[in-house]
């Protein structure tokens, strides 16, 4: 099962990393599924993050609960985390500075800086809750190891 899982993750990698470079080498290639170009960037994140996330869980050794842990697995769930939760923040503020700044639909309202900010916010708020959660993980294996080395 992990060697499916690593080639699965590795096809995801190399496809990502030939949308990456597609988009960035040819101006005509688009993906639009519903409204508008931001969706390739949704779509080639997502594929990316399948990968990260396939490829952690397959190479992480089973027996790593004294050193850390399953560290790549838990940075691929924080990783995976933090991208929702700036999407989400994105998407929240945009649409409240649509509906609070920009009554009228004219093209020249900025509420998707106002969303980008949110954005920003919910990167820090992720940092912060990231460090929280190694630090009590950190201290819970510290004191088990204590215990046990009674």
């Amino acid at each position: 099962m992990r060697t499916v899982r690593l080639g699965v993750g590795v096809v995801l990698a190399v496809f990502f990393a030939w949308l990456v470079w597609r988009a960035s080498t040819d101006d005509g290639f688009r993906f639009i599924w519903n409204r508008d170009e931001g969706e390739f960037i949704v779509f080639v994140g997502v594929v990316g993050l399948a990968s990260l996330v396939l490829s952690a869980t397959s190479l992480q050794p089973p027996g790593f609960a004294r050193a850390g842990g399953r560290w790549m697995v838990r940075a691929a769930a924080y990783i995976c985390g933090a991208s929702g939760l700036m999407l989400v923040a994105l998407g929240a503020g945009t649409a409240y500075y649509n509906t609070t700044d920009c009554p009228t639909d004219d093209g020249d309202c900025l509420s998707l800086l106002g969303g980008m900010v949110w954005s920003l916010v919910s990167v820090a708020v992720s940092a912060v809750v990231v460090v929280v959660i190694e630090v009590v993980l950190w201290r819970h294996r510290r004191k088990s190891a204590a215990i046990r080395d009674r």
